[in-house]
């Protein structure tokens, strides 16, 4: 038993070690971490190296990250949600999978395979990657975009349709003697009482537990509630015969319209991601490098083609359904590729000898191939969907450069609003009153639709590409703001502004000032970072409050704002470095060094120190003073000073290890 699990664990670490390293690797080239998880799996499956023996070993764990994804899912999709998601969920959901299964069977039909297993596993090709889909989409922050919206819905109706089909496979094997319909009955029965109790569960017992749970204050008995209930909930569907999965869904859909919502994904999430990168290695693991190796080209065109047809057939069913060009071609990417419940129920056809094994694995890797290509799709679909509207010139979305030379050439000094979310709207309505004149380009084509029926000069256009911007007269305008948080769109539309006029000032609004020198050299006039912002202001009523003169309070906030929010770089770190931003490694931090007696730096002047890369000393403490390193640059220090550095995350302890020993 020993031997058993030392074994397990040595094989743990050495997939987990091994993703590590390939996840860096492919982060560095901008790669999504999901290939470094299928490389590792197929290099130590059994017919790679052959440290992995027998998958099955590691599937029920890796199974539980699925799991944690759906209940995670659920809680972004609550009930009400769901309940005003329906439409999408069921008729694009089914006719999703009634159009993709014909195409599919007339395929398989072609092979040979008999018409029943034919028409199972063209239901299986029809579905797509839950796991894939929603995890991408998650980390894009696209759930909640209308495609992502659809791609969730027909996920949804793809699972229970899913259900369906794990079940049918016995059913035309040789092996369904025992079946019968009264059986078959008794189990729905069964399963919709239990489902019905699993509800009343969700909806009105947890949310009382939690509450309790949370007046204890503990993180530890926050996390071990939340783990027991993704996997109760998922024991509990398991045990009617339905999949683990649905069960964790519909425990965080019920969840996720109360006020837990964001503590437990906060304490899932950590578990999610170890155990789906897991779930990914085993699917790794399905690969025959054998066939791989002999068969390349025709298994990759195999899952380019798989691919394409789901696309296209995916994108039309959307479109005739009464969606945007700008939502169905997104959709219809997003779902192109095959699904991991196609792998069960190949297994399940092979070990009832309706497929051939084989025929199986070259079946698997083709839809693993098309699931390494699904993450540059997703990321990218919204560049192609641009390129797809402006050659198609679908005059109910996009306005021409015919069009805007017609209507708005004529327009002189006027100011060029570039997006018109929150920030964009919230500067045309102090314009409009002030009857100062704009124009708005917007690519979302339901926000265009709104905003033009009240007549707000909105137009549809790519804000980057420098045709647009000249038909909507960027030449002759006053002030072009770009209001979007997007730095490398910010950069490159600052260019194409200087392109067309150099003299035109740029205002450009950014999430915090992590590009704000980037953006400045690249030729913004002003670059206006929100997070200062909203300190500055909340600083400006507070010294109002005491009643500071107003005069020297708007000298104060104009200077911070002269000085390019100087004093407003770096702050003290804490615990965790997350209020810096997802990009914490490239925010500055402050931190302060007592330098000892005997330190390098003691009897030399500021001006002498060689600091390493980019950090620099903001100010030294000494006897209850404190002294601007900047304007006392002869300032000599000496032992019990404190000298505070300002500088990036990784080079603040050379920064330090410099002032004690050079």
């Amino acid at each position: 038993m020993h031997g058993e699990t030392s074994e397990l664990l040595t094989s743990l670490l050495l997939l987990l070690g091994t993703s590590t390293a390939l996840i860096v690797l492919l982060y560095r080239l901008h790669i999504a971490s999901l290939l470094a998880f299928l490389i590792t799996g197929a290099l130590f499956s059994p017919t790679g190296l052959g440290v992995i023996d027998d998958p099955e070993e590691l599937a029920a764990i890796a199974e539980l990250g699925l799991t944690f994804l759906l209940f995670i899912l659920g809680l972004e999709f609550s009930l009400p949600r769901l309940i005003a998601l329906r439409n999408t969920v069921f008729r694009l959901g089914s006719m999703q999978m009634l159009v993709c299964s014909f195409i599919f069977f007339l395929v398989l039909q072609l092979t040979g395979l008999d018409w029943q297993i034919a028409l199972i596993l063209a239901g299986g090709f029809s579905l797509s990657s839950t796991a894939i889909v929603s995890g991408e989409l998650s980390n894009l922050g696209l759930l909640k975009k209308r495609h992502g919206e659809i791609a969730i819905g027909i996920l949804l109706f793809q699972d229970l349709a899913a259900i369906v089909l794990l079940v049918a496979v016995p059913l035309v094997s040789s092996q369904s003697e025992g079946f019968s319909l009264g059986g078959l009955l008794f189990t729905i029965t069964e399963g919709l009482v239990l489902l019905a109790a699993f509800f009343f569960t969700s909806r009105y017992l947890l949310p009382h537990l939690l509450r309790e749970i949370a007046t204890q204050k503990s993180d530890q008995l926050l996390v071990l509630a939340a783990l027991v209930i993704v996997l109760l909930s998922a024991m509990l569907t398991s045990s009617i015969g339905l999949s683990m999965e649905l069960g964790a869904f519909l425990a965080g859909m019920m969840l996720g319209d109360t006020r837990f919502k964001h503590q437990l994904e906060a304490d899932i999430r950590p578990f999610r991601d170890l155990l789906l990168g897991l779930f990914f290695i085993t699917i790794g693991m399905l690969v025959d490098l054998g066939q791989l190796v002999s068969f390349w080209p025709y298994l990759l065109l195999g899952g380019l083609l798989l691919m394409i047809t789901k696309a296209f057939l995916i994108t039309g069913v959307v479109k005739l359904l009464g969606e945007s060009w700008r939502s169905a071609i997104p959709a219809g990417l997003t779902l192109a590729q095959g699904s991991e419940f196609l792998f069960a129920l190949l297994a399940l056809s092979v070990r009832s000898q309706l497929v051939n094994q084989n025929v199986a694995s070259n079946l698997i890797t083709i839809v693993i191939i098309s699931m390494v290509m699904t993450p540059l799709l997703i990321k990218h679909s919204p560049n192609l969907v641009d390129s797809f509207i402006s050659r198609i010139g679908n005059k109910t979305l996009q306005a021409t450069n015919e069009e805007i030379f017609d209507r708005e050439i004529k327009k002189k000094n006027h100011i060029l609003i570039l997006g018109f979310g929150r920030v964009g709207q919230t500067i045309a309505r102090f314009l409009r009153p002030l009857n100062i004149d704009y124009l708005v380009l917007e690519t979302d084509d339901i926000r265009i639709k709104e905003a033009s029926a009240v007549d707000e000069p909105i137009f549809y256009g790519d804000s980057s590409r420098i045709d647009i911007l000249k038909a909507a007269g960027a030449a002759n305008a006053s002030i072009v703001v770009v209001t979007f948080d997007d730095t490398d769109l910010a950069t490159k539309i600052i260019e194409n502004v200087k392109n067309i006029n150099s003299t035109i000032p740029v205002l450009v609004r950014t999430r915090d000032d992590s590009h704000l020198e980037d953006l400045l050299s690249a030729g913004a006039e002003e670059v206006i970072p929100e997070t200062h912002e909203a300190s500055l202001t909340m600083v400006s009523h507070l010294l109002l409050m005491v009643e500071y003169p107003d005069i020297m309070v708007h000298s104060i906030i104009d200077k911070a704002r002269r000085d390019r929010y100087r004093m407003l770089k770096g702050f003290y770190h804490g615990e965790r470095l997350g209020f810096l931003g997802k990009k914490s490694q490239s925010s500055a931090i402050i931190h302060a060094v007592n330098l000892p007696k005997g330190a390098f730096v003691c009897g030399k002047t500021i001006a002498e120190l060689l600091l390493p890369m980019d950090i620099n000393i903001l100010d030294i403490h000494r006897d209850n003073l404190v002294i601007s390193a900047e304007q006392n640059q002869d300032l000599v220090l000496q032992h019990g000073d404190i000298v505070v550095l300002r500088g990036l995350v990784d080079q603040l302890d050379a920064g330090e290890s410099y002032l004690l020993q050079g």
